[in-house]
């Protein structure tokens, strides 16, 4: 007899953000989630902080639960499929994965049934409720729980279904793009500090030229050349920091950067 909706497999940052999504937005009461943890220090954390129960083992989660969200490293996946394949049933359970790198035919593999799998990409924005997921359903998947997934996700931000086979690539777009925009921003601060800015001064100037740009671009209809021509006159300041990207070839590096991402989201099943 099923006593939870859901439980959290792991419950580290990522994990966190989606139970704190939904439990602020009341997407789900309290009762009806339940969480999986060894660190000690973690449990009394999420127990105190969200008032979900901590499950004492991962046989006693998947046997009372609907869905099991798991959130754990891809190195330790493998391991934690064995444990739950003991007890999982595919008529009673289904698994969301948000690990980077695993394929719902891995998972549906080592839990060795035609089950319910799906995938994953959040992203770190989720843990302020401004995340970009990608969704992707494995070949045993129903709608229903390709919706709950779906629903799941808004709680923490927006979210696209996406085809399995581009999971790689979006893992090294939304999954590890909030990384190249802070390193952009720290150049940006460390150049406004350079020339005279104070540092405090700098980040607040970088950080709402990011928000203030992301709105522009969320609520334009144009293209980034549009966008990019309204912002860069002829002749004026702008065109000058622009030309130094060309002369440099950002275009190229940029496009390496997600290509080498995306080959190693390739490498982490392989290692598996």
């Amino acid at each position: 007899m099923k006593k939870y909706r859901i439980i959290f497999i792991g419950c580290g940052n990522m994990g966190e953000a989606i139970l704190k999504g939904i439990i602020t937005s009341r997407y789900m009461e309290n009762k009806d989630i339940a969480f999986y943890e060894l660190d000690k220090n973690r449990i009394d954390y999420i127990e105190k902080t969200y008032a979900v129960e901590s499950v004492k083992n991962i046989g006693q989660g998947v046997r009372f639960s609907e869905y099991l969200l798991l959130a754990v490293k891809p190195q330790n996946i493998k391991q934690v499929l064995a444990e739950i394949r003991k007890y999982f049933d595919k008529d009673i359970n289904s698994l969301i994965s948000i690990a980077a790198g695993v394929s719902t035919g891995f998972i549906e593999k080592n839990l060795d049934c035609k089950c319910s799998v799906m995938r994953v990409m959040p992203n770190a924005p989720a843990l302020f409720n401004k995340g970009m997921a990608t969704i992707s359903s494995g070949q045993y998947s129903s709608e229903k729980d390709r919706q709950f997934t779906a629903d799941l996700m808004d709680q923490v931000g927006e979210c696209i279904m996406i085809d399995e086979e581009l999971q790689n690539i979006s893992t090294a777009i939304n999954g590890s793009g909030p990384a190249y925009f802070f390193l952009f921003c720290k150049y940006m601060i460390e150049a406004a500090v350079k020339n005279g800015i104070p540092e405090d001064d700098a980040r607040t100037l970088v950080t709402e030229t990011m928000i203030g740009s992301g709105i522009m671009m969320s609520r334009s209809s144009l293209e980034m050349d549009k966008l990019i021509s309204r912002v860069a006159s002829p002749g004026g300041t702008t065109e000058k920091a622009l030309q130094v990207f060309s002369d440099k070839s950002l275009g190229n590096i940029i496009s390496r950067a997600i290509g080498n991402a995306a080959k190693r989201s390739v490498e982490l099943e392989d290692e598996l």
